[in-house]
């Protein structure tokens, strides 16, 4: 199975509750790390019909490419998905630091993983202290879109949503111009 896009994160950094708010799926949600044990695809619907495959896989932790955690088992799901969601927890201090940590261990495990077009999604916004590192992630991130985004208020769910639908509709684009068969769901 293809999925278009994979989520990537530390535990409970949000991944499945954002999986709920823009997709059919229903993954476990919960306030402890790794109640994700099994990757998750959600299917978003747009009002043309055209779908797009979300998957959430387990929690990725620091050593991950060593087979620490739940390890390589979930860094390969990630190798079959055209682009990377990195989810960052804003509620923890200085959140910029999971974003380097998440593409090194997809580095250590296959060189260039960490170069797909990406969307950095940084989640809880709804929390007081989310807000002020949000600010601080804009300054010290350069590379790709940040969106926060608040999978229990709903906030700038719709602007994830169609940033998403852009980076596929451009994929598609660029599918037929070399010439080649896109991949769909």
């Amino acid at each position: 199975m293809f999925s278009c896009y994979v989520k990537v994160g530390f535990p409970n950094a949000g991944k499945s509750s954002l999986l709920r708010a823009i997709s059919n799926a229903r993954p476990a949600v919960a306030d402890y790390p790794f109640t994700t044990l099994t990757p998750h695809v959600g299917v978003i619907q747009y009002q043309d019909f055209e779908q797009i495959a979300v998957a959430d896989i387990p929690g990725i932790i620091r050593g991950a490419h060593e087979n620490k955690g739940l390890g390589i088992s979930f860094l390969k799901h990630i190798e079959r998905c055209r682009f990377l969601l990195f989810v960052l927890d804003l509620s923890t201090a200085e959140p910029w630091q999971q974003l380097e940590s998440l593409k090194y261990e997809l580095e250590q495990y296959e060189k260039g993983l960490s170069e797909r077009p990406f969307c950095v999604i940084g989640s809880k916004i709804d929390i007081p202290e989310s807000k002020a590192n949000f600010v601080l992630l804009q300054e010290k991130v350069k590379q790709g879109r940040l969106i926060p985004v608040s999978a229990l208020t709903g906030e700038n769910i719709e602007e994830l949503l169609m940033h998403l639908r852009e980076l596929y509709d451009g994929y598609l684009e660029n599918t037929k111009i070399d010439g080649s068969t896109p991949v769909k769901w």
